[in-house]
């Protein structure tokens, strides 16, 4: 009877050698086609601020209605007055640069009385921010034209009645919680994202910087597309490795029917 080769003697064959290399370089190109969607799934999701289109927030956003899938990051500009009555410290924010910090954050009101919580400053203390806040408080009502991004709130991390014991300290910015405290006991019209002011900041604070407003920073589809060619840049080797097992099987079964 003759001896039953192994899967390697097999494999070192030229002509599965050969089928190695055209497996392997099936692999390098999914590979490089991953890498490219990969970072399409990234750039995708992070346009320059400046390059973004300024639009009305009229035409963009409406009232107490759902928000429109491309809302989120836009640019907008609009004018509004500030509330200096409604202002809150939002703890836990990051400047473009990593520096940790707090956000001062007002109701800002349309000419339309539309209300929209307004991220008008950065500060890198609490007590700063609120430092701020007791300057936009020297004034009624402050009347201006403001460009910033529009941006989705978070989930309400404190319960609004403790705010005053916070000294109107927020860790969250949930625009439904603004909203309520905006106005306890009526309804009131109000947009359903909040606007991240880029071109200016109240006197105390820094300029608030960003690279994008946007919900997500993943484009998600193309991230899907990388992970599918991933998977056949090892289907291409695994392929590979099963045809030469699949040979060795046929020897193997040939070699004890003799």
């Amino acid at each position: 009877m003759a001896q039953t080769p192994t899967w390697f003697e097999v494999a070192r064959r030229p002509k599965w050698i050969g089928a190695l290399l055209i497996a392997l370089a099936v692999a390098a190109i999914c590979g490089l086609l991953a890498q490219w969607q990969g970072g399409r799934s990234f750039e995708a999701g992070l346009p320059k601020i400046s390059s973004l289109k300024t639009q009305a927030l009229s035409r963009v956003l409406q009232p107490n209605q759902s928000v429109g899938p491309d809302a989120v990051g836009s640019k907008v500009h609009v004018a509004l007055t500030i509330n200096p009555e409604q202002c809150y410290v939002v703890t836990g924010r990051v400047q473009r640069n990593g520096a940790p910090g707090n956000w001062v954050v007002c109701q800002g009101i349309t000419r339309a009385n539309v209300s929209i919580p307004v991220a008008l400053g950065f500060a890198s203390t609490t007590i700063d921010a609120q430092k701020a806040i007791a300057k936009i408080k020297t004034h009624n009502a402050i009347l201006g034209h403001y460009t910033g991004l529009l941006a989705p709130g978070e989930a309400p991390l404190e319960r609004a009645q403790n705010l005053a014991k916070g000294g109107g300290v927020l860790h969250s910015l949930s625009v439904g919680q603004l909203i309520n405290l905006y106005s306890p006991t009526e309804t009131i019209k109000a947009y359903p994202l909040f606007l991240l002011v880029v071109n200016q900041a109240v006197a105390g604070s820094e300029k608030i910087t960003v690279t994008t407003a946007t919900e997500s920073q993943i484009n998600w589809l193309s991230a899907f597309y990388a992970l599918e060619w991933m998977v056949f840049c090892g289907f291409s080797v695994f392929l590979w490795w099963r045809l030469v097992k699949d040979a060795q099987i046929k020897e193997v079964a040939a070699g004890l029917g003799q």
